[in-house]
């Protein structure tokens, strides 16, 4: 079999031509040299072509974000100079550029930076090499950010957000990363958040906002920290607290304990601190307690209480001052004890059902009337005799919704409120210690233009007081008449005694009347007036209409020695009797 040593060796160098087969092709061809033994021909001439190569493929440090990096090689082969080669900058293996050298993108810090070369020989069969890569980790070098002109937001309330602006300074153009917010209140840490709203409780605190610096990316990321200068968390400017619905809480009574309620209104949330409250009794300030004891002699005056709605926080932090007034709750009869007399009832701060009124009569005391105003001491009808009602006490109960039936005795009430009434008991120191309905205390008579007044008779105690308060000039009575009817006990006087009794008091004694007509405002005469007064009686009228003793009574009209002319009221005539028997006496004046 022929070998043709020349087309194998051809064959065998071609197959061998590449770039990582240097040391083979050297060997090959020493291998066919010593295999020619045809010394008659010449060598065959050999052309060495092969394929570029690159080695020591480095990138150039530092690799700065921002900044040009560029790369370095070895440029490999025997024959052929290096033409264009192919260059690749990738960043994460996407592609960023084509060139030997280029700018690294500002926030490339961190990422894989690879570069690839693909050797391009300038001549040659074989022009492109194999590509070589090389990689590494973007790091660049820095100095540390700072924080420049920080300034918190402007007039810092409660309610409102609050932020800060600044500016971010990095020497190598890093962006910001997540810097640090660190808000204190009061030196506590409060809140790691941009942007932050403070509520109501934060009034009047101090707010602090420390901020550490830090980049994106590279070393010596993270700044020094900067604190803002303190400011005090103000009140965010509103609307003042107001009042509404403002009352009293509970019944307005003498001695009862009484307080308010009320709405405490505020549009901006600002919770209610120590409002004030006021209390007044007419018009005269008796507290600045939430709570009230109402005294014992408040009865019936005016209670007013002011509030003024004050806020813990906000502003402003006061409201206006809202007032409620009522009367404090009471029940009162005014007027004079007396028969024909008005009794009114005043009914303040009591919600009532009805009221009755009764003569208290031991055998007889029916409702005499409802009426919730007055009443009008006299019988239900016209002729109801005077015994059912003097002599006895006046009660007027009220059937109230707050505090159930409350009852008044008229003879019980201060003698400023309700006068007049019949004296009947006395405690050792003379003070009265009892009254009752009296009877009708005068009549009245009228002569051509002149009035003269004839006034009812002292009963016992009346006398003994008329005696004390006068040191004796007004003569006690020399005995006295126990009516049945009434139970009352008229004082009754000898002649002379009626005189002084009468004179002592800046009164006279007056005339018979009928047989002495000396005055024309004597006995008989007034005893006529009566009769006209009170017609629808028949008879009696002293005793029956005006509840005067039914007995006789002294004059002043002069008879014989030892004697006086006397009159009976009781049935419009007159006699004379001595003078050392005892009668009723009554004492006339004068009117202006």
């Amino acid at each position: 079999m022929y070998l043709n040593k020349n087309k194998a060796a051809k064959d065998m160098i071609r197959y061998f031509t590449s770039p990582t087969s240097y040391v083979l092709q050297a060997i090959l061809i020493i291998g066919l040299s010593g295999c020619h033994n045809d010394k008659k021909k010449p060598a065959p001439s050999i052309i060495n072509n092969i394929a570029p190569i690159v080695s020591q493929v480095t990138i150039q440090p530092p690799s700065q974000p921002s900044k040009t990096i560029t790369a370095n090689y070895a440029y490999f082969d025997e024959h052929d100079l290096e033409g264009s080669s192919l260059y690749s900058w990738l960043i994460d293996d996407i592609v960023i550029a084509n060139s030997l050298s280029f700018t690294l993108p500002n926030d490339s810090e961190g990422k894989n930076l690879t570069f690839c070369i693909t050797p391009i020989a300038a001549t040659g069969e074989i022009t492109q090499g194999l590509e070589v890569c090389e990689t590494q980790v973007i790091t660049g070098q820095y100095t540390k950010p700072t924080i420049d002109a920080l300034v918190l937001t402007s007039s810092i309330t409660t309610g409102i957000e609050v932020s800060a602006t600044y500016l971010f300074v990095d020497e190598n153009q890093r962006l910001e990363g997540d810097s640090v917010f660190n808000w204190k209140i009061n030196d506590s840490d409060y809140s790691a958040q941009k942007i932050i709203t403070f509520g109501v409780e934060h009034q009047g605190s101090f707010l602090i906002l420390c901020l550490t610096p830090i980049a994106i990316s590279g070393e010596n990321a993270t700044g020094d920290t900067i604190c803002s200068d303190e400011i005090l968390i103000a009140a965010k400017e509103g609307d003042a607290p107001s009042i509404e619905n403002l009352q009293l809480a509970n019944f307005a009574k003498a001695t009862n304990e009484v307080s308010v309620s009320y709405d405490y209104v505020d549009s901006d949330g600002d919770l209610e601190f120590d409002s004030t409250t006021v209390w007044s009794i007419d018009g005269v300030e008796v507290s600045q307690m939430p709570d009230y004891i109402l005294p014992h002699d408040s009865a019936g005056k005016l209670l007013s209480v002011c509030v003024t709605p004050i806020a813990i926080t906000g502003s402003p932090t006061e409201g206006a001052t809202s007032c409620v007034a009522e009367y404090i709750a009471d029940i009162v009869i005014t007027g004079k004890l007396e028969l024909y007399q008005t009794i009114s009832l005043a009914i303040t701060g009591y919600s009532f059902n009805s009221v009755t009124w009764r003569i208290l009569h031991p055998s007889y005391s029916p409702i005499r009337s409802t009426d919730s105003s007055s009443f009008i001491i006299t019988g239900t009808s016209p002729t109801e005799e005077a015994n059912w009602l003097i002599g006895h006490d006046l009660e007027v109960c009220i059937d109230t919704i707050e505090s159930g039936e409350i009852c008044l005795f008229a003879a019980e009430q201060p003698i400023t409120e309700i006068t007049g009434g019949l004296p009947t008991e006395l405690d050792t120191d003379n003070n009265i210690s009892k009254r009752v309905i009296a009877p009708v205390s005068f009549i009245d008579l009228t002569i051509s233009g002149t009035s003269k007044r004839l006034h009812r008779p002292l009963n016992v105690v009346e006398s003994i007081l008329a005696n004390a308060n006068s040191a004796g000039s007004v003569p006690l009575h020399d005995g006295q008449y126990l009516d049945i009817n009434t139970g009352l006990v008229w004082a009754i006087y000898e002649q002379q005694t009626a005189i002084d009794s009468c004179s002592n008091r800046s009164m006279i004694l007056p005339v018979q009347g009928e047989s002495d007509t000396s005055d024309a405002f004597g006995l008989h005469q007034f005893y006529s007036q009566i009769a006209s007064n009170y017609s629808q009686f028949i008879g009696a009228y002293i005793v029956r209409a005006m509840g005067w003793p039914g007995v006789y009574y002294r004059s002043s009209s002069f008879h014989s020695v030892g004697n006086h002319y006397d009159y009976y009221l009781i049935g419009g005539f007159g006699d004379y009797i001595k003078d050392e028997t005892t009668e009723a006496a009554a004492c006339l004046t004068t009117l202006p």
